[in-house]
């Protein structure tokens, strides 16, 4: 028997501590129409739109499948995506045909993510890093899907990074750009500082006291599901089964994403606060959680866009997950590629980037939402600054796309090859897709108004 209608936007509320807590819930049967195809009261299922970025490409003419169509195989450097295939797509061959007068980290950054050429602050006067700027003409991709796609959820998007921004320690001199540490622009000089902190997220979107609001041992105590107990008892006696089943594994499912992180926070009973409390040293890890939180966020609702920077523009950083650091590196995996080219190395850090690629697509799909799945409703567009690092190539653009954004994009996934054509073709047929009301992309020589139609049911 079917329960009676539920808001979306119901929540679970408790008090936790002096203040109160509110805990999003999962797609239920409840909030559907009869044919399990809308909200009850008539709206559509949400959709979904992230960016999933990292620095310094891969390798051109040599990272793509030899196949094209559904076909094609994850091997070589796209070995990672294996586990994900069906759900991915694979887009080579795009060019991106920036101007080549500033940095080409910043160009292609701003170019594939903006659709447009970088703009050069008033006060830089010929300092060395140009780099340090250079910001967007325009919003970039992710904004301009939140305009579309927010709607009511909290958090109008969700901006993240899992290893540090381009600062000062990678040879920036702090001057007003943005486009070389940020992926994420409203607009011109405004960029979204990204929380590189899992903990900090969790706190943000579940209502978790952070350290300093209260002593660490009343912190180790503090639980948000005992805090909503008596609501979600209540919520129970108003659903079907088959809901009352969705929202114990929701609960349970927050229980354990809870305990794991808030011992990464604690460091168990003897609560002896780490230094960088909840941030585990290992990238992978950190992006893992960062993959969990997203897809718990999108299933409540809490927000439908994501943006995570897994490194910036240029990857002036170390990857020691795989056993690249700085130890005859230059003083980067960027300088590195500079020094080596495609060496062993330099290769096992581009196949790298799309190991944690798939991670966060895997996350997604392994929640199930109305049927499917939330990967189904969403686009995920995975990208670079550019297309090789060692020669700042631009052409062989690394460009991929998991996900069925709600029926519009083909499945299983397929290599599509543009033979040369504009790389912008293909975030502007990820806006099209989750139903932007978008009729181009860009500006200039990377404006473009044609999707790419083998990417579309």
């Amino acid at each position: 028997m079917r329960s009676r209608s539920i808001p979306r936007r119901t929540v679970l509320r408790g008090l936790l501590g002096a203040g109160s807590v509110a805990l999003g819930l999962p797609l239920l049967e409840a909030m559907l129409d009869s044919h399990g195809e809308a909200l009850a009261d008539g709206a559509p299922l949400p959709l979904r739109f992230g960016v999933w970025f990292w620095g310094n490409g891969t390798q051109p003419g040599a990272w793509a499948p030899q196949v094209q169509g559904a076909g094609w195989e994850a091997t070589g450097l796209l070995a990672g995506l294996a586990p994900v295939k069906e759900h991915v797509s694979v887009i080579s061959g795009g060019n991106l045909p920036v101007l080549k007068v500033r940095n080409p980290h910043a160009e292609g950054a701003v170019g594939i993510l903006a659709g447009g050429n970088p703009l050069l602050h008033p006060s830089y006067n010929g300092q060395n890093n140009d780099w340090d700027f250079l910001t967007v003409p325009s919003a970039s991709v992710d904004q301009i899907a939140a305009d579309h796609l927010a709607g009511s959820s909290p958090f109008r998007s969700l901006v993240l990074a899992i290893t540090p921004v381009h600062t000062s320690d990678a040879g920036s001199i702090n001057a007003p750009g943005t486009a070389i540490s940020y992926i994420s622009h409203p607009a011109p000089y405004v960029f979204n500082p990204p929380i590189m902190d899992p903990s900090e997220l969790f706190a943000a979107l579940f209502g978790v006291i952070t350290p300093g609001e209260i002593q660490p041992a009343a912190l180790a105590r503090a639980r948000v599901l005992d805090a909503i107990k008596g609501d979600a008892a209540d919520l129970r006696t108003r659903l079907g089964k088959n809901d009352r089943s969705r929202l114990d594994q929701h609960l349970e499912g927050v229980h354990e994403l809870q305990n794991r992180l808030t011992a990464m926070v604690m460091g168990g009973e003897s609560c002896v606060m780490p230094v960088d409390p909840g941030n585990p040293e290992s990238e992978r890890l950190r992006a893992r959680a960062m993959a969990e939180l997203t897809a718990m966020a999108f299933a409540c609702d809490l927000s439908r866009v994501v943006s995570l920077e897994f490194s910036s523009p240029a990857s002036h950083v170390d990857y020691p997950d795989i056993g690249i650091t700085g130890d005859g590196l230059g003083t980067s995996f960027h300088e590195y590629e500079h020094q080596k080219g495609y060496d062993a190395n330099v290769l096992k850090g581009l196949g790298y980037f799309v190991e944690v690629f798939g991670d966060f697509v895997a996350a997604l799909g392994a929640i199930p939402e109305a049927g499917g799945t939330l990967l189904d409703r969403s686009c995920i567009f995975g990208t670079s600054d550019v297309a090789g690092g060692w020669n700042h190539a631009m052409n062989d653009f690394p460009l991929l796309v998991a996900g069925r954004a709600g029926g519009a994009l083909v499945s299983p996934g397929v290599h599509v090859a543009l033979g040369g054509d504009k790389a912008t073709r293909v975030p502007f047929t990820c806006l099209k897709a989750v139903g932007a009301p978008v009729t181009s992309f860009g500006g200039d020589q990377l404006a473009t108004d044609q999707v790419v139609a083998e990417l579309l049911v």
